[in-house]
């Protein structure tokens, strides 16, 4: 159980058994840093660091002293079990906010707005015709657009939000 946070942390670091929560998590606009092998005592040196606030689904990790009140142990494998937990545990918004920016999902690196007839011969035709607004990342050089992909995030993460609401109101 994560202790009382008073401000949600906003800079994150994931194991290597959370992956996919990084990426929701740079999708939802924080900055998440992930490496897919890392030791831990590397990971716990990079957490302090950088200032970020540790997620694992490591026991033992969470039980060292050095990491008392700076992490989170992931209870569930499930991506929207993880996500409503640090909704509860650490209150961080399941909003998408335009003001924390947008993130790549694989780099972490905030993504750029470019214009249309710039994304044009990086995106497939019908999508350069169908969407006026493409961002990019700066590092691998993606472009994203807001597709049928991106609704159904919204509706998904709009599906945690309202079960965190429901079972606020039933408590």
């Amino acid at each position: 159980m994560a202790p009382s946070v008073i401000h949600p942390p906003t800079r994150f670091i994931a194991d290597a058994m959370l992956g996919r929560l990084a990426r929701w998590l740079r999708m939802l606009g924080y900055d998440t840093a992930y490496e897919k092998f890392i030791e831990d005592e590397v990971l716990i040196e990079r957490a302090f660091r950088e200032g970020r606030w540790l997620l694992t689904r490591d026991r033992c990790l969470t039980q060292r002293k050095v990491l008392c009140g700076l992490c989170t142990l992931i209870a569930s494998d499930d991506i929207e079990c993880q996500l409503w937990q640090l909704n509860q545990d650490l209150k961080i918004d399941l909003d998408v906010n335009r003001q924390r920016g947008y993130r790549c999902a694989d780099c972490n690196v905030l993504l750029v707005s470019i214009p249309r007839d710039e994304a044009a011969p990086l995106v497939p035709a019908f999508v350069a015709r169908q969407y006026q607004e493409f961002l990019q990342c700066a590092r691998c050089r993606r472009v994203f657009w807001r597709g049928t992909h991106w609704e159904d995030f919204q509706d998904r993460i709009a599906g945690i939000r309202n079960h965190c609401t429901d079972e606020a109101d039933s408590r």
